[in-house]
């Protein structure tokens, strides 16, 4: 008993000579809450009285949210925190940095563990206090102005322990920098590094790896910092505080509140150690314990190194040279400045030279690692009987949703329903792309691939395919075949009970947009789904579509695809809907089209020669435009031009003309039913389609530009 009344004495006594950080306390939390709550709150009044809302619900709906997002999960917290955390776990324990002081605390008869938790203890009831206070004085505010409900409550009962989890290991933190230092500014910067190490690491590393590696991808598989509460705090609070139910953001919430309570914990123990067999002569040091010095150094150096390296190379648009020198030098200088801090003198720079060296070598080590693929990350390539089964994107990112009609990325879709299990084309492709470089292929495009290996391990890689190379449209089309690859790629095939809901479906050639029935849109998808077989890698790059089918679902969602005109039963069921028209125009509907020659070549001309040249051999204006009426013009233009509306993913862009544009016009007379509420529709001509009398009428007459 005589323990506890002491404990807690200790308590008060310690709270009277921190009165200073009590009044900082309440003012950062006050800012933190009441204020950003009366701003939120004043926001949607003024909002209302603009007319924003149209109904009371709407607008009481509105306060509801204000107060739910200014006292629950507010996404630019975490500066107060760190703050809080760094001012009371400092001034708690600024004795620690006056030798005097220290001699004074030690001369008391008062346990050292008692100190400890005495000051430790009281840092956590004054963050407590405080934001308690003001949580309840924002609460009765918004109460007053009719703006608290259930779920509002709920949303800040979770925020509330996210923000105390959250603080307990920044102050945690800030006391284990303290112990480990015996200077403020050291303090300051021990703790710096210790809370954001891990995340400055994380992003070193993989910018080190997209700069040199050219199959790093974080398409399927992407590494995050697991130990950073702050990279945590700031990726997901945004991220929670989207959710709308309140069950949703506590299961989000619930494994960041276990893992920052044992780090929390972990954290605590290591402060403690520190505190326990802290030197009393460590007050006005750099470092507590020397042992440390070197150890610190190196972690330090390393990184700042490279750090600096990178941003060099990025500079330096790839300059590796310059980055070498960069690392080298930047790593010597770290090791001084390093060791000057340790002694605060500048003639320390040379001592510890093997530690130095140590760092630098380390650092120049790990350049060469990453330039020169030491460890073989581009050439990784598993054996067939590795891999249990592979998830790929093949450069079509079809859309994909949840049963509430949100997106899913389409990496976690494909990686959900695409499991294949013949690995053998996908592992030919990734080793027939290390033969080529991105500049040799004539087509090249990204193949995101997740290898999911027996061993249990994911790995994900992204290389180039060359779309143009026969030789790998063999292994195209058996991965494009396969069922495996369609269930992944294509929603319709999977999912019945989405198009069960259909809202509103269209089918467009590029002018024309027919309605079509909703009540048959499991008719059209049983259609589609029969044609979908025909689809392959060879039949996509062959031909490209002659219109497109769009559904639109419950909460917009919007779902496009590709109508081929080998898709008998699809175009057949268009044509019992009289939806049906091909993707070629006829000259007879047309009232003009005028055509727009940009020459590019000579804009690329005039860039590659000289200013005075310039001027003198190639107009600044190269554009010409000319309109076409005559019926025998338009037959022969329309032969040749594509609606830039639909989507050709499979094909190679380089088979348009993308030198010309072309517009149609409609007669406003003709029955053929192209959208009205559009004046005129956008086309391109198709490589080595336009017509001479269009090339000459489009011409720049450079020797009139050259008198010019």
């Amino acid at each position: 008993m005589t323990s506890k009344n002491s404990f807690w004495a200790s308590c008060i006594e310690n709270h009277r000579r921190r009165g200073w950080v009590w009044i900082v306390a309440v003012l950062f939390q006050a800012v933190s809450y009441v204020g950003v709550l009366t701003v939120y709150l004043s926001r949607i009044r003024m909002w209302n009285e603009e007319g924003t809302y149209k109904t009371a619900a709407d607008f009481q709906n509105a306060m509801y949210q204000a107060t739910q997002d200014a006292l629950g999960f507010q996404d630019n917290m975490f500066p107060i925190l760190a703050g809080l955390a760094v001012i009371i776990g400092m001034q708690g324990f600024s004795y620690l940095y006056d030798r005097k002081k220290v001699d004074l605390y030690h001369s008391v008869p008062v346990d050292k563990n008692r100190r400890f938790f005495v000051v430790y203890v009281n840092g956590i009831v004054i963050y407590l206090v405080t934001t308690l206070l003001n949580i309840l004085i924002s609460v009765i505010m918004a109460m007053v102005q009719q703006a608290v409900n259930e779920k509002a409550m709920a949303v800040i009962g979770l925020g509330f322990v996210w923000n105390l989890l959250a603080f307990l290991t920044m102050y945690n933190t800030v006391i284990l920098a303290v112990m480990v230092t015996g200077s403020r500014l050291v303090t300051l910067c021990a703790a710096g590094v210790l809370a954001a190490y891990e995340a400055v690491i994380y992003y070193l590393f993989n910018s080190l790896q997209y700069a040199f590696f050219k199959t790093k991808d974080n398409f399927y598989v992407a590494h995050s910092p697991k130990l950073s509460v702050l990279e945590d705090y700031v990726d997901h609070t945004w991220e929670i505080r989207g959710l709308d139910k309140v069950g949703a953001m506590a299961r989000k919430a619930l494994p960041f509140y276990g893992k920052w309570y044992v780090l929390a914990g972990v954290l605590l123990v290591a402060a403690w150690f520190a505190y326990r067999r802290r030197p009393s002569e460590a007050a006005g040091r750099a470092m507590a314990f020397r042992i440390l010095e070197p150890f610190v150094k190196v972690a330090v150096v390393i990184p700042s190194a490279l750090c600096l390296g990178m941003w060099v190379y990025s500079a330096g648009y790839g300059n590796k040279t310059l980055m070498l020198v960069t690392v080298a030098a930047s790593g010597v200088i770290a090791s001084a400045v390093m060791e000057v801090l340790y002694d605060f003198d500048l003639k320390s720079m040379y001592r510890h030279l093997l530690s130095s060296g140590i760092a630098v070598a380390g650092a120049v080590i790990l350049f060469f690692v990453f330039k020169e693929d030491l460890l073989g990350y581009d050439k990784y390539i598993p054996l067939e009987n590795e891999v249990e089964s592979i998830a790929m994107v093949l450069d079509y990112y079809p859309d994909f949703w949840d049963e509430d009609f949100a997106y899913i990325p389409v990496a976690e879709a494909s990686e959900e329903h695409m499991h294949i299990e013949d690995t053998a084309p996908v592992l030919a492709l990734a080793a027939r792309a290390q033969q080529k470089t991105y500049e040799e292929m004539d087509d090249p495009r990204a193949l995101h691939v997740l290898y999911r290996l027996a061993s249990g391990r994911r790995v994900g890689r992204v290389f180039y395919v060359d779309f143009s190379d026969a030789d790998n449209a063999p292994f195209l089309d058996q991965i494009t075949r396969m069922k495996e690859y369609k269930e992944g790629t294509f929603k319709i095939l999977t999912d019945q009970d989405s198009f069960d809901l259909a809202q509103k479906i269209t089918y467009s050639n590029g002018a024309v947009e027919v309605a079509l029935p909703v009540e048959e849109a499991l008719n059209l998808r049983e259609a589609y789904l029969k044609d979908l077989d025909k689809f392959d890698f060879t039949m996509a790059r062959n031909n490209r579509p002659c219109g497109e089918i769009r559904f639109r679902f419950p909460n917009w969602m919007t779902y496009t695809i590709s109508v081929y005109e080998n898709y008998e039963n699809t175009i057949a069921y268009l044509q019992s809907r009289e939806a049906y028209y091909p993707v070629q125009l006829n000259p007879e509907d047309i009232e003009s089209i005028t055509v727009t020659n940009y020459h590019y070549e000579l804009q690329m001309a005039r860039e590659e020669s000289g200013e005075e040249a310039s001027s003198i051999l190639f107009p600044e204006n190269s554009t010409v435009t000319e309109t076409f009426y005559e019926e025998e013009q338009l037959a022969e233009i329309v032969q040749g031009i594509y609606p830039s509306v639909l989507s050709a993913p499979w094909n190679n862009y380089k088979e348009r003309d993308d030198n010309y544009s072309v517009i149609v016009m409609f007669k406003k007379d003709t029955t053929y039913p192209y959208i009205r509420s559009d004046y005129s529709f956008s086309y391109q001509f198709m490589k080595d389609s336009v017509p001479a009398f269009v090339e000459k009428a489009t011409a720049l007459d450079s020797g009139e530009s050259a008198a010019d």
